[in-house]
């Protein structure tokens, strides 16, 4: 897709917002400039903009924050249908009449589905292109799209709370947002016979919700640094914590990264293994080198994985003990001790 993003972004730069979600990361890494917008809801794509685009913007895809028309607007397609459905339903906040929105993607993202909806949204005729494996949808804005005519986006803008989270505040766009994740769920129940001391600093390394953090809080007095790559995740997360009056602070970050040196006496992690449309295996070990940064010399972490990846043997480089709490439901919770940062 690079190419094809590439070559879209280039035609005409400075009239040009490129809507970055985490499929766009290979171009900026390759060193891509831009002389244009670019607008992400991920931590780690709007940070590593910077400098290399005109403007960077970091929230939950609310196009009106660029403040201004522009004449094409480039996105490739999200994962979720509900993020795609609402950045369409958004266009006209940021793009001009007689703009166009190009949508690029894969066969496998969607994209023939989503050509067709746009054009009944944009009340045009349906553009699909094929470039070698990808697909391109180039769709102009010629009025504002009809309310009956824009997608079902689930009120994606809007945080709701759900009985299946016992309450907690969620919102679509977010990994497993109307659902306890299972692999987070065993986690937690590991929280009782494995909890830190009253006082302890308990960092929460890839909140989503704040699942996990709202758990541990219920079991003492701790005071909690919750950090999440996602704008959606992290306004739920500050929210739930809110509302719950759990004490501590939300940042955006990126797998960690821009957190101090021995800040936590203890830390929990779920950490993701899909990067986009892909499967990223290494991101466990970025999680590990990152957790073991974060803790001070007498601190533990506990982790749940997939029962696929070697977390012992992952954790290796890091970690002086690996020691398996839980293997159940295709998952396996471990805690770390011994940090070697």
């Amino acid at each position: 897709m690079s190419t094809l993003l590439q070559q879209l972004l280039l035609e005409n730069p400075s009239e040009t917002l490129w809507i970055a979600d985490e499929n766009s990361k290979p171009l900026l890494q390759s060193g891509f400039s831009f002389d244009g917008d670019l607008l992400s809801n991920r931590w780690d794509i709007a940070r590593l903009a910077e400098g290399k685009v005109r403007r960077s913007f970091f929230n939950d895809f609310r196009l009106e924050e660029a403040e201004r028309h522009y004449r094409r607007i480039v996105y490739p397609v999200s994962k979720e249908k509900a993020v795609v459905h609402h950045v369409v339903n958004e266009c006209h906040q940021a793009l001009g009449i007689g703009g166009e929105l190009a949508l690029l993607g894969g066969k496998q993202s969607g994209i023939k589905t989503y050509a067709a909806k746009v054009a009944s949204c944009f009340d045009s005729e349906k553009n699909l292109q094929k470039h070698g494996n990808e697909y391109l949808s180039l769709n102009p804005l010629h009025s504002k799209p009809a309310p009956e005519k824009q997608l079902d986006e689930d009120n994606y803008p809007e945080l709701r709370p759900l009985e299946k989270l016992g309450g907690l505040l969620s919102k679509p766009g977010l990994f497993g947002w109307n659902k306890i994740d299972t692999g987070s769920a065993l986690l937690a129940g590991t929280f009782a016979e494995h909890r830190p001391a009253d006082s302890s600093n308990v960092v929460d390394l890839g909140c989503g919700y704040g699942y996990l953090s709202t758990q541990l809080a219920t079991l003492g007095d701790f005071h909690f640094t919750a950090t999440d790559n996602n704008a959606a995740a992290l306004i739920a997360c500050r929210e739930n914590f809110h509302q719950r009056e759990v004490r501590g602070t939300v940042v955006p970050s990126d797998a960690g990264t821009e957190l101090g040196d021995n800040i936590a006496d203890w830390l929990i992690c779920n950490p993701p293994f899909h990067q986009g449309f892909q499967v990223e295996g290494d991101l466990t070990s970025r999680f590990l080198r990152n957790a073991a940064r974060l803790l001070k010399k007498s601190g533990s972490a506990l982790f749940v994985v997939n029962e696929f990846i070697p977390l012992t043997r992952k954790a290796e480089p890091y970690f002086g003990g690996a020691k398996q709490l839980l293997r159940e439901k295709g998952f396996c919770v471990y805690r770390l001790e011994g940090p070697q940062a």
